[in-house]
């Protein structure tokens, strides 16, 4: 198998990663995962999705309980027999169907031990090293293992990495007389060759990919914010296309453009990317959405600002925002009714029938979407969200409910969710489960929206 880097890989390949990786941001481990699965399936060339995936389902396991880990060993010992069968033939099958079983649940050792066998006959030690690392991290101890760590290490390149673990087999071994002194000490020769920066033509190449790669993590975890970092990144990807032209060089010169706020530029390097392709991307069209309606806003904002030195500026600023309206309906329509079973793209007509105020569209459209486990949090609260607007207290109360007992983490997405429940709380009269909720909020962050003035408001309520 031939290692390829995330720029190397489909276009949509990096834009799955950057949608898992802000899911994770976010501490939502699940929905990261199920949404890179499909991707490493496909794509088991990408030693990132491997590093990526293994991280979220780490994430994901520390709030998974003990039921779900002894079940999913309960069916991995089953499961394990085909996938050895399977693997002696087709290793990347094998090694696709060890991935939907550690994104149920990653702490399964005999399937990891399998994903291991598989990406060896596959020839992708990086998927090996992946499988073992998470192995040994969730048992450590084991010799053998840790010895198979530290040898599919060293046919991934990773010599330093690999002589680690030879000195913490070394450690941990209580007759250092059977230390395998072989492997120890070819682990010392390619440690120092990595070390010392003896790499021939083909490793420097390697070491270039990789530093690009570190780059453009950085724009996936949304770490550069501002237009001076920026900035770097253009005058890099500007002078490799001089060079060589590259569709998901342009993509990603377009994406650092929008950071620093270069939405004419950044716009017309996401037509160049459409053009190339030839065909609907419905993420790459949200991108070209945002650069023309973030370019149109600026203007907006100058002519604000400005209106003195500018003919008839309220006209202009009406009919731009007209323009931004028509272009936003234009676009968001065009993607659901292109990709109806894109439940992403659904949830976007439901938030903007929702702004423009349809609420009977909106909740047509956001009862569908519940329908899908990734987006039936966002759907309950915009649901609950157009019942308070509606009057309806307890069907607003319901649906919000709902979508808070499917939040165990406290952040904004639980604290929007909170908010709104107070606000139906209030409307049915139950002032105390309203002051629960927002009690809730104001421990985590206490100024939030208009928290202390409802509060306030209902104590004075009460002491009349």
């Amino acid at each position: 198998m031939i290692r390829k880097t995330v720029s190397q890989a489909p276009i949509y390949v990096r834009d799955t990663l950057n949608r898992a990786s802000r899911m994770a941001n976010g501490k939502d481990f699940a929905s990261a995962v199920d949404m890179l699965l499909p991707v490493i399936c496909k794509n088991p060339e990408v030693p990132m999705l491997h590093e990526k995936i293994r991280e979220f389902e780490f994430g994901k396991l520390r709030g998974q309980g003990g039921g779900e880990k002894s079940w999913g060993v309960f069916c991995g010992i089953f499961k394990v027999i085909l996938i050895k069968i399977i693997g002696a033939t087709d290793p990347l099958r094998a090694m696709a169907m060890c991935e939907k079983s550690l994104a149920y649940c990653l702490d399964n050792p005999v399937i990891l031990s399998a994903l291991a066998s598989a990406s060896d006959a596959a020839g992708a030690p990086w998927g090996t090293v992946s499988a073992l690392g998470a192995l040994c991290k969730l048992h450590p101890g084991n010799q053998e293992n840790m010895r198979k760590l530290a040898e599919a290490m060293q046919r991934n390149g990773q010599g330093i990495d690999a002589l680690k673990v030879h000195q913490d087999i070394i450690a941990n071994t209580a007759d250092k007389k059977n230390v395998d002194k072989a492997s120890l000490q070819t682990a010392m020769v390619l440690a120092s060759i990595e070390k010392g920066n003896f790499n021939d033509q083909k490793s420097h190449k390697a070491n270039a990919a990789d530093a690009e790669d570190a780059i453009i993590q950085q724009l996936l975890d949304g770490t550069i914010h501002d237009a001076a970092q920026a900035q770097l990144l253009i005058d890099r990807f500007s002078e490799e296309l001089r060079h060589k032209d590259s569709v998901d060089m342009r993509r990603k010169m377009a994406d650092a453009y929008m950071i620093a706020g270069k939405y004419e530029d950044a716009l017309r390097e996401y037509k160049t990317v459409a053009e190339k392709l030839g065909v609907l991307d419905p993420l790459l069209d949200k991108h070209i959405e945002k650069a023309y309606i973030s370019n149109l806003k600026q203007a907006v904002d100058t002519l604000k600002a400005n209106p003195e030195s500018y003919e008839n500026p309220e006209q202009q600023i009406a009919d731009l925002e007209k323009n931004i309206y028509d272009y936003r309906w234009k676009h968001v329509l065009m993607r659901s009714q292109r990709f109806p079973n894109d439940m992403q793209l659904q949830f976007d007509l439901g938030e903007l029938q929702f702004e423009c105020g349809m609420y009977d569209e909106a909740v047509a459209t956001f009862t569908a979407v519940a329908e899908n486990p990734q987006k039936r949090r966002g759907s309950l609260v915009y649901l609950g969200r157009c019942a308070l607007l509606r009057n309806d207290g307890e069907a607003a109360a319901k649906f919000l409910r709902d979508a808070v007992n499917d939040m165990p983490r406290m952040d904004k997405y639980k604290r929007e969710a909170l908010y709104y429940l107070g606000n139906a709380m209030e409307l049915t009269g139950k002032v105390d489960d309203a002051i629960e909720c927002y009690h809730q909020i104001q421990v985590s962050m206490p100024e939030y929206r208009d928290i202390p003035q409802r509060l306030s408001a209902i104590e004075s309520a009460r002491a009349q």
